[in-house]
Protein backbone atom coordinates (compact mmCIF):
# COMPACT_ATOMS: atom_id res chain seq x y z
CA UNK A 1 0.00 0.00 0.00
CA UNK A 2 0.88 4.05 -0.96
CA UNK A 3 1.64 5.81 1.93
CA UNK A 4 1.29 9.60 1.46
CA UNK A 5 2.49 12.12 4.32
CA UNK A 6 0.28 14.55 5.08
CA UNK A 7 -0.44 17.49 7.38
CA UNK A 8 -3.47 18.03 9.57
CA UNK A 9 -4.65 19.98 12.57
CA UNK A 10 -5.70 17.93 15.45
CA UNK A 11 -7.33 18.56 18.74
CA UNK A 12 -3.76 19.21 21.05
CA UNK A 13 -5.33 17.24 24.65
CA UNK A 14 -6.39 14.28 21.68
CA UNK A 15 -3.11 13.55 19.96
CA UNK A 16 -1.45 13.87 23.16
CA UNK A 17 -3.40 11.20 24.62
CA UNK A 18 -2.92 8.72 22.02
CA UNK A 19 0.54 9.14 21.99
CA UNK A 20 0.66 8.44 25.22
CA UNK A 21 -1.42 4.94 24.60
CA UNK A 22 0.52 4.39 21.21
CA UNK A 23 3.91 5.66 20.98
CA UNK A 24 5.09 8.43 18.43
CA UNK A 25 5.74 5.91 16.07
CA UNK A 26 2.41 4.05 16.06
CA UNK A 27 0.39 7.42 15.90
CA UNK A 28 0.26 7.41 12.31
CA UNK A 29 -0.75 3.72 11.99
CA UNK A 30 -3.33 4.64 14.75
CA UNK A 31 -4.99 7.49 12.31
CA UNK A 32 -4.71 5.57 9.37
CA UNK A 33 -6.73 2.49 11.04
CA UNK A 34 -9.39 4.73 12.66
CA UNK A 35 -10.00 6.64 9.26
CA UNK A 36 -9.74 3.06 7.59
CA UNK A 37 -12.59 1.98 9.83
CA UNK A 38 -15.00 5.22 9.58
CA UNK A 39 -14.61 4.72 5.60
CA UNK A 40 -15.71 1.28 5.86
CA UNK A 41 -18.89 2.39 8.26
CA UNK A 42 -19.59 5.15 5.97
CA UNK A 43 -19.54 2.62 3.18
CA UNK A 44 -21.83 0.23 5.00
CA UNK A 45 -24.52 2.85 5.86
CA UNK A 46 -24.45 4.17 2.23
CA UNK A 47 -25.14 0.11 1.12
CA UNK A 48 -28.07 0.22 4.03
CA UNK A 49 -29.25 3.66 2.68
CA UNK A 50 -29.07 1.51 -0.90
CA UNK A 51 -30.94 -1.42 0.41
CA UNK A 52 -33.39 0.43 2.15
CA UNK A 53 -34.48 2.31 -0.95
CA UNK A 54 -34.78 -0.92 -2.86
CA UNK A 55 -35.99 -3.32 -0.60
CA UNK A 56 -37.83 -1.10 2.41
CA UNK A 57 -36.41 -0.59 5.60
CA UNK A 58 -34.63 -3.06 7.98
CA UNK A 59 -37.84 -4.53 9.84
CA UNK A 60 -37.78 -3.50 14.26
CA UNK A 61 -37.42 -6.96 15.03
CA UNK A 62 -34.57 -8.52 12.88
CA UNK A 63 -32.05 -5.44 14.04
CA UNK A 64 -33.12 -6.37 17.59
CA UNK A 65 -31.90 -9.52 16.84
CA UNK A 66 -28.56 -9.17 14.75
CA UNK A 67 -28.33 -6.68 18.17
CA UNK A 68 -28.88 -9.53 20.68
CA UNK A 69 -26.80 -11.86 18.26
CA UNK A 70 -23.94 -9.15 18.03
CA UNK A 71 -23.71 -8.76 22.27
CA UNK A 72 -24.08 -12.41 22.96
CA UNK A 73 -20.78 -12.68 20.21
CA UNK A 74 -18.81 -9.93 22.18
CA UNK A 75 -19.69 -11.49 25.22
CA UNK A 76 -18.46 -14.66 24.17
CA UNK A 77 -15.23 -13.27 22.65
CA UNK A 78 -14.23 -11.21 25.87
CA UNK A 79 -14.77 -14.60 27.67
CA UNK A 80 -11.97 -16.02 25.56
CA UNK A 81 -9.48 -13.58 25.96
Amino acid sequence: MAMKKVSVTLDADLVAEIKTEVGIRGFSAYLNDALTRRRQRERFLALERELAAEYGPIPDQVREQVRKEWEEAKRQMSQTD
